[in-house]
C-alpha cells in the first residue's frame, strides 16, 4: 500500500493541468487546504481497486460546476465529508473507499480531501484520463457502473440527492448547481470494489504525481518531452509559432457547453505545415494540412515552449511558441461504444476518429 503526503501534492498538482490541458483552473486556497488537511489527519492510503475486498463499497468524488465559481464561491471546507455522509444516508450503508471520476483540474484534489477528512482509502485510478464536460461521459458509464443515486452539496449547505435514469441526471444536477452558486461537490458512481476492474482506469492518481514531478524538475526541454513520453505515452504531434486565434460566436452543435476557438500553428521544421487546433473548452481536434490527425477522447496539450507551462484555448496567444502533445486514451474510449460517448461526434465534429481510418 502506498501514501499521498502534503509533499506529493504540488507534483499531483502540475501533473493535473497536463491531463485537463487547462492552465487557469488553480483555486487560490485549494492546495493549502488540502495540505492543511494532510498534515492534521495524515497521509492518504492509495490503493488498487483489487488491494479492497471485492465487496466494499465505494463511490467517485468530483466537482461539478464552473472553476470561476468555484473561485469567486471558496468551499466552506466541510463540503467533502458532507458529499459522502450524505450518499452513505442515501445507500444506507458506508463506504470503504473513494476514488476520482476525473483525475484532472481541482478533481484531483477533492478526492484526496474526501479521503483525509473521512479516513478512507483513495483507489488510484479515475473514470476518464482527463475532462470531459459530462458526468455521464466515463468508463465507469462505458462498462455499466451506476451514475445514481450521487449526492451533491454546496458551499452554503444545500445537500441534493439526485436519482435518475440514464443521461436525465446530468441535467437535473446542473439545475441545482446553477441555483447552489455555481458549483457542488458531489459523491457519484456508488459501486464496489469488485466492479472497478475494467471500468476504471487504473493507476491515474500515481501517473499525476509521476507527470507533475517530471514537469516540476526536468529543466532540459527535450529531456522533458522523452519523460512525459516514457509516462504517459505522450506523442509529440508538431510544434511551432501561434498564429491566429479565430473565435465562433455560433453555437457548437453538440448540445454541449462550449466555447469554439481555433488556434493556427506554424511548425517550426518539417516544411511548415499548418497544424489546427479546434475546441470546445477544452482542445478536442487536431488538424495538419487538413487532414485530421488527433481527436478526442485522446488528449491534445499545447505546452508554452519558454515558461514550461499548459496553454488552454483561453490563455494562448497569437505568438506563442508551443509544442502539440498527443495523449492516447484508456483503450477503453478507443472501443465504438467510447467513440460513440466522447469521441469527435459526441462534439459536434462530422468526422470520425483518426484511428477508425476515415478521420478526413
Amino acid at each position: 500500500m502506498r501514501e499521498l503526503s502534503a509533499a506529493d501534492l504540488p507534483a499531483l498538482l502540475a501533473g493535473s493541468g497536463l491531463l485537463s490541458a487547462s492552465s487557469g483552473f488553480v483555486v487560490d486556497g485549494c492546495l493549502d487546504w488540502v495540505a492543511e488537511l494532510l498534515d492534521r489527519h495524515g497521509p492518504v492510503p492509495l490503493v488498487d481497486a483489487a488491494d479492497l475486498p471485492p465487496d466494499s463499497p465505494c463511490a467517485a468524488i468530483a466537482v461539478v460546476g464552473s472553476v470561476t465559481a468555484l473561485a469567486e464561491l471558496p468551499p466552506a471546507g466541510d463540503e467533502p465529508e458532507r458529499a459522502v455522509r450524505a450518499l452513505e444516508a442515501r445507500l444506507g450503508h458506508a463506504l470503504r473507499a473513494v476514488l476520482p471520476l476525473a483525475a484532472a483540474t481541482v478533481n484531483a484534489l477533492f478526492p484526496v480531501a474526501a479521503a483525509a477528512m473521512t479516513g478512507l482509502p483513495l483507489v488510484d485510478c479515475d473514470g476518464m484520463g482527463r475532462v470531459l464536460p459530462l458526468i455521464q461521459q466515463s468508463t465507469y458509464a462505458l462498462a455499466g457502473l451506476p451514475l445514481t443515486p450521487l449526492a451533491a452539496v454546496g458551499a452554503a449547505g444545500d445537500v441534493v440527492v439526485v436519482d435518475a435514469v440514464g443521461t436525465r441526471a446530468d441535467p437535473l444536477l446542473r439545475a441545482a448547481v446553477n441555483t447552489a452558486g455555481g458549483w457542488m461537490l458531489c459523491a457519484l458512481n456508488p459501486t464496489t470494489a469488485g466492479r472497478l476492474p475494467g471500468a476504471a482506469i487504473p493507476g491515474a492518481v500515481s501517473r499525476l504525481v509521476d507527470v507533475g514531478r517530471v514537469l516540476r524538475t526536468v529543466a532540459d526541454h527535450t529531456a522533458m518531452l522523452d519523460d512525459l513520453a516514457r509516462v504517459l505515452g505522450a506523442k509529440p504531434l508538431g510544434g511551432g509559432r501561434v498564429v491566429e486565434l479565430s473565435h465562433d460566436t455560433r453555437p457548437a452543435g453538440s448540445g454541449l457547453p462550449a466555447n469554439p476557438v481555433s488556434v493556427a500553428i506554424v511548425e517550426h521544421a518539417g516544411g511548415g505545415r499548418l497544424i489546427r487546433l479546434e475546441a470546445r473548452n477544452e482542445f478536442l481536434l487536431a488538424t495538419v494540412d487538413g487532414a485530421v490527425a488527433a481527436a478526442v477522447p485522446d488528449l491534445l496539450c499545447l505546452l508554452d515552449r519558454r515558461e514550461r507551462r499548459v496553454l488552454d484555448p483561453g490563455s494562448v496567444a497569437v505568438g506563442d511558441h508551443v509544442d502539440v502533445l498527443v495523449v492516447p486514451a484508456a483503450p477503453i474510449w478507443h472501443t465504438p461504444e467510447g467513440l460513440r460517448l466522447a469521441g469527435p461526434g459526441a462534439f459536434g465534429f462530422p468526422v470520425g476518429h483518426p484511428r477508425q481510418g476515415d478521420g478526413r
